[in-house]
């Protein structure tokens, strides 16, 4: 099958599949490609059964894992783009097809375009990430606060990761940060994931979605953010994160009194579990719910509007509890179908809460989205802790009787917002 962002077309590609024996071809394609969500069927073609690694159309490769079973159809999605394969834009089987029909159709953020050096000089942009999940910290060799325990998770994090995983860090100070410091610095730390540099405009560019700018000393804005193997930001985490004791003497040696108080302090709720329990949030299109129960705890929040909401004042209904941040892309995404969904009912109701920024920064994002609901300002991000807002987004589903039903993490699909109202109509 085939779509794009975009009506396109393919004018007479050889496709080819990646199997044990390696490269072999199944047919030539060509004509028209719908935009998303719809697609066409490019070929039906029979191949042995067996593991396939790899589809190619013309020059252009793209990684995916397709499992052909005897007897069983199997259906491949390509996202095309100017007659040629999208980087990173193949997806097998039902559940990934449609979640690659939802990326086409712009319901999840991509990641803008990039061209960063890693530290060996190499090349870390959209083409060479495309096909592995990334999880990218911001940081710089030269902070003595948030940045070690990053690295000290990343470290945690190396000795479990799933296979298709890869850990980057990304510099927030490219005057500091060359391709030859960042190498220094890792062999230092003996560390044997990405780090990555560029030009100060390069930089500000891959940051701006997070709401992440240029800084030295330890002064930046503390990011982890969860990219899919097909360039979407899934999930995105702030703060500082819990290492427990589990660091490397070079980095406890690294940090400076408000590093060494962060350490002690225990984090703000996330650590190397969370992240490695998040990653299986990016393999398909549904987020399974976390173990519902137990009472929603009680809140008392100022909203955007200026007045103040506690859960006690919302009682009554089911509630439909949506954690974000502007500085979260997957959050954006989400909220006009959250929102036009929510209008829609009548059965929940639909409450905001913002974790971490200004009312007029959180203002200002809800009216560029044409978002009438106002946001109740969890300023301290003490209710999404609270709650287990510890990713963003994420959302929490509360019954009539106050028990929390179910909690969603990560972007919602607008099947399972349908589900999860229908659940708590009962």
């Amino acid at each position: 099958m085939a779509s794009g962002h975009s009506a396109d077309s393919i004018a007479g590609a050889q496709l080819r599949i990646q199997g044990p024996a390696g490269w072999s071809a199944v047919g030539t394609v060509s004509g028209s490609v719908p935009a998303a969500p719809d697609e066409r069927e490019l070929l039906a073609v029979p191949v042995p059964a067996g593991t396939y690694t790899g589809i190619s159309l013309g020059d252009d490769v793209a990684r995916v894992d397709i499992d052909v079973a005897a007897g069983q159809v199997e259906p491949v999605l390509i996202g095309i783009e100017g007659g040629r394969l999208i980087a990173g834009a193949a997806y097998a089987g039902n559940d990934q097809l449609n979640l690659g029909l939802g990326e086409l159709a712009g319901k999840f953020v991509s990641m803008p375009a990039f061209g960063l050096q890693d530290q060996d000089g190499k090349p870390f942009d959209n083409a060479t990430a495309a096909g592995q999940d990334l999880v990218i910290a911001a940081f710089h060799t030269t902070c003595h606060q948030t940045c070690p325990l990053y690295t000290a998770l990343f470290f945690q994090l190396q000795r479990r990761l799933p296979g298709g995983v890869r850990l980057v860090e990304v510099t927030t100070d490219p005057g500091t940060d060359t391709p030859a410091a960042l190498h220094a610095y890792a062999q230092s730390i003996g560390a044997g994931w990405t780090f990555a540099t560029g030009s100060a405009d390069a930089l500000t560019a891959f940051w701006k979605p997070f709401g992440v700018e240029l800084a030295t000393g330890d002064s930046h804005v503390s990011t982890l953010a969860l990219v899919d193997r097909h360039g979407y930001v899934r999930l995105v985490y702030r703060g500082v994160p819990a290492v427990g004791h589990d660091v490397p003497p070079q980095l406890v040696t690294s940090l400076g009194a408000d590093g060494l108080h962060e350490l002690a302090s225990g984090g703000d709720g996330w650590g190397s579990a969370e992240v490695l329990k998040a990653l299986l949030t990016i393999t398909g299109p549904i987020v399974p719910a976390t173990q519902p129960g137990g009472r929603a705890p009680a809140f008392s929040l100022t909203a955007t509007d200026g007045t103040r909401v506690s859960l006690g004042s919302l009682a009554g209904k089911p509630l439909v509890i949506n954690f974000w941040g502007t500085y979260c892309p997957p959050c954006k995404a989400e909220m006009p179908m959250l929102q036009r969904v929510m209008a829609a009912q009548s059965s929940a109701q639909l409450v905001l809460v913002n974790e971490g920024n200004s009312r007029q920064a959180a203002t200002d994002f809800l009216r560029a989205l044409g978002v009438t609901s106002a946001s109740l300002l969890d300023s301290d991000l003490s209710v999404g802790h609270a709650y287990g807002a510890i990713a963003l987004p994420t959302t929490v589903f509360v019954a009539t009787d106050g028990t929390i039903a179910s909690r969603q993490v990560g972007q919602l699909d607008e099947r399972v917002l349908d589900a999860e109202l229908a659940t708590l109509g009962h």
